[in-house]
């Protein structure tokens, strides 16, 4: 079983997630602070990393490459509500495996993850 880590300061946002990707057969950590994404991160080493870019105490992009120094493979997947392509240019350069606007899609975020996912099997 996959674990999803999911960092968004939106907390319908996180519930939504957990109950959705648990029912896709997920386990499922949340957070809506970057440090504690972070301290999730090292002590858990999810599969996959779901990240907002607009956190309130620590920058998205900040907590992003943070996650990355910790783990060069890491897979992350940007989710945000500033979709923009300057954004996604940015998150991509830092090691974001993918991009997904809010109101999020589940079909396109799952398709993604699944794509993501796939790749650490091979």
């Amino acid at each position: 079983m996959h674990r999803i880590l999911v960092i968004d300061d939106d907390e319908v946002l996180l519930r939504m997630l957990n109950i959705s990707l648990a029912q896709e057969g997920y386990s499922v950590l949340t957070t809506a602070d970057g440090p504690r994404g972070i301290t999730l991160y090292k002590e858990h080493r999810p599969s996959l990393v779901l990240l907002d870019l607009g956190l309130p105490t620590m920058s998205g992009v900040e907590v992003l490459k943070e996650i990355r120094a910790l783990d060069s493979n890491a897979k992350v997947i940007v989710v945000t509500g500033y979709g923009s392509v300057e954004s996604a240019v940015t998150a991509i350069r830092y090691g974001a495996w993918d991009y997904v606007e809010k109101p999020v899609d589940m079909d396109v975020l799952l398709k993604k993850m699944e794509t993501a996912l796939s790749r650490l099997e091979e």
